[in-house]
């Protein structure tokens, strides 16, 4: 850097420093605002509480018209590991349209109040929480460690943020939570409105206190001693257990519809960068199906994703001519993109609102652009078929009707005339089938493991960018770490095979290794030794519960098909009765399938794993858990021998067949099957495993 640069560096930095200290002011408390009380010692039981910390009171009032909004916290430290976190205060604000004021920053200690309001003690800093997703939202932390904070401390901090995102003009629409994770004291949210407000609360039957302000309307919701949420494990990303509130001026979806419509304006005239790539994608075939998939693959592979969002352009696009020239943009820079291209090819085409965790929650929440964080497209071709993409995806392949779609659920979909929010059902099977062949020449040696697997539809797109951003060596370290879980002594023989079928758009992985230590003692009796043999496809999306008692949803992977054949060389023969064991709920259907063929001594176990939905309700959770622990008793395979037997290479008995009894007996010679406690003949033995694994 020359001394010329590093002055200009100096002296943006300064500037840029000094206009973000200049957004950080000190005033008095607006005259608007309602002075709330707490109780310093409310009736909460202090087991209940996390980190050393107990909210007293989180207050939070709007002046809509004023477009300010004031917060205000006080928290009492209940123990000394409170005192980290109850020292930090960070506040985020936009400075492209806000300005923040620092009103109170007091202690109270022993009864008596400590000023430690101190603007000089503030910081402005760039944190970008997103930048990891290549989002940079320009948003600023104001940050401050208070000094000298101690156990038993009341803090109470107070500030108001100025200024509206422009981008909604005159509309508002917020919400808050009236609980929290853990118990609080007092909850206050105070709106002051010059129009009407739709509420709505979920998990609560709270009612707003309704009266005026100079002439304006307000709201208030108040609630004390709050209590936390059930929270129970694996629930749903979508499901809500918070007391929540909704507030919105939008009356219905129609409003917001023509709200996005202003900002998602069809009038731009393509440059002549954008014109030509329309002209190419045109002119390189005359069907409107290979027309689409070249726009959706030069969207999702030729512009890559990067967010600039600051102020209006979290929700603005910025113009398809610029985005195409400079060859980047976030989700709805590309989305729009994508529309603008196909629309100037005679095919219909909307952007779409999602919301990317909650899609399924969606019709909860009041009318608001702020509930959707997403955007993609809607496409309906020539057939009225409708279709739907997501342009910040990369590497997809297939048919333009069969590419995949992730499972966004309710989407709002900007078109004219649009009145309500529209599911959006997952057409992806998500076919994984995985053929697993093993060779054991001998009892107590070595073995090999050849595994084919077949990926299609989202999760071949998800293989395939795993491949393509990792290195062969990793991934072949990857894929041997995954095994090492399931055997000891393995070694990788060579490395994985991908082969790329894009217009099916299934992957195929060979993977071959061999298993030194494939025989170990058998668990809980170890005069036997064993193999077992997992589907372990099926057990990467097994969930199993603990408690058969339910309040809320239990998440499942959705969509999900697995199918996994077993295929296992045996160095003599033998005979057993052939399995066709199925395990079948409302949520998800289980089978397995097992038959010998004596003449080459191959034993075939098939297995198959289907879930019918994305999640379990409580009230099916009973039936989910029984069938599920049912699947589980036959889950895997095991052959095991005595280990006197193997060592003393002893196998001319005579073969006796295998029927399936209702108790154990003497192990003798070999025993094959599924765990269970239950006897398969004389010699053999079928074993159901329901052995726990990490």
């Amino acid at each position: 850097m020359n001394l010329k640069t590093y002055h200009l560096f100096t002296i943006l930095f300064l500037f840029s420093f000094s206009y973000y200290y200049a957004q950080i002011k000190v005033s008095n408390t607006p005259e608007w605002i309602v002075k709330q009380s707490y109780e310093k010692n409310p009736d909460i039981d202090l087991n209940e509480i996390s980190f050393g910390l107990l909210t007293l009171l989180s207050d939070e009032q709007i002046h809509i018209p004023k477009k300010e909004r004031y917060i205000r916290l006080v928290r009492k430290i209940t123990d000394n590991v409170g005192v980290q976190d109850g020292s930090a205060i960070s506040i985020n604000y936009d400075p492209t349209y806000q300005k923040l004021f620092l009103h109170n920053i007091t202690v109270i200690r022993n009864g008596k109040t400590i000023n430690k309001l101190n603007v000089n003690d503030f910081q402005s800093i760039r944190q970008e929480s997103n930048a990891e997703s290549y989002i940079y939202d320009g948003s600023l932390n104001a940050i401050a460690n208070l000094a000298d904070i101690r156990n038993g401390d009341i803090l109470d901090v107070s500030y108001s943020v100025k200024g509206f995102n422009p981008i909604h003009g005159s509309h508002f629409s917020g919400g808050t939570t009236l609980n929290d994770f853990q118990p609080v004291g007092k909850i206050n949210y105070y709106l002051i409105s010059n129009k009407k407000l739709l509420y709505k609360t979920l998990n609560t039957d709270i009612k707003p206190i309704i009266g005026s302000y100079n002439g304006y309307t307000t709201y208030n919701w108040e609630t004390t001693t709050t209590k936390a949420p059930v929270f129970e494990e694996n629930t749903p990303n979508w499901y809500m257990p918070y007391q929540n509130l909704f507030v919105s001026d939008f009356e219905n979806w129609d409003a917001v519809v023509d709200w996005a419509l202003k900002i998602y304006v069809d009038n731009v005239k393509p440059s002549k960068v954008l014109e030509a790539k329309i002209n190419q994608i045109k002119n390189s075939s005359e069907y409107e199906g290979q027309r689409i998939s070249a726009t959706l693959k030069f969207v999702q592979d030729e512009v890559r994703y990067l967010g600039l969002e600051s102020g209006i352009g979290a929700y603005k696009p910025f113009s398809p001519n610029k985005v195409i020239e400079q060859r980047f943009g976030d989700c709805k820079d590309k989305s729009w993109l994508m529309v603008t291209m196909l629309r100037n090819m005679g095919i219909k085409a909307y952007p779409v609102l999602v919301n990317t965790v909650y899609g399924e929650s969606l019709h909860q929440f009041l009318p608001s652009p702020k509930v959707f964080d997403h955007v993609v497209v809607k496409v309906v071709d020539s057939t009225n078929t409708n279709l739907f993409y997501d342009p910040t995806n990369s590497n997809q392949f297939g048919n333009y009707k069969s590419v995949s779609f992730p499972n966004y659920g309710k989407a709002l979909v900007i078109k004219k005339g649009v009145k309500a929010l529209e599911q959006i059902n997952s057409k992806s099977e998500d076919l994984v089938e995985v053929f697993d062949t093993f060779d054991l020449p001998t009892v107590g040696g070595p073995g090999t493991l050849n595994i084919m697997t077949v990926y299609r539809e989202a999760e071949a797109d998800m293989m395939r960018a795993r491949y393509k951003s990792s290195s062969l060596t990793s991934l072949s370290k990857d894929f041997k770490n995954y095994y090492d879980n399931l055997y000891n002594g393995v070694e990788v023989l060579k490395d994985p095979v991908f082969d790329d079928d894009s217009i099916a758009n299934k992957i195929l992985v060979e993977e071959s290794y061999k298993i030194n230590n494939i025989w170990s003692p058998m668990i809980g009796d170890d005069k036997n030794i064993a193999v077992e043999f997992i589907p372990y496809s099926i057990l990467d999306v097994f969930v199993s519960a603990d408690e058969k008692a339910r309040e809320t949803p239990f998440a499942l992977y959705y969509p999900t098909h697995k199918k996994h054949q077993i295929t296992v060389k045996l160095p003599r023969k033998w005979q057993f009765s052939n399995d066709n064991i199925s395990v079948n709920s409302k949520s998800f259907d289980f089978s397995i399938k097992s038959k010998m063929n004596p003449s080459n001594d191959i034993l075939y176990v098939n297995y198959e794993y289907e879930n019918k939905t994305s999640y379990v309700k409580p009230e099916d959770f009973e039936d989910y858990f029984d069938k599920i622990k049912e699947a589980e008793q036959i889950l895997s395979y095991y052959i095991y021998i005595p280990k006197s037997e193997a060592d003393s290479g002893d196998f001319d008995s005579p073969i006796i067949s295998a029927n399936i009894a209702s108790s154990m007996a003497t192990i003798f010679y070999w025993v094959i099957g599924i765990l269970s406690a239950i006897v398969i003949g004389l010699v053999v033995f079928v074993i159901r495993s329901n052995k726990n694994r990490s």
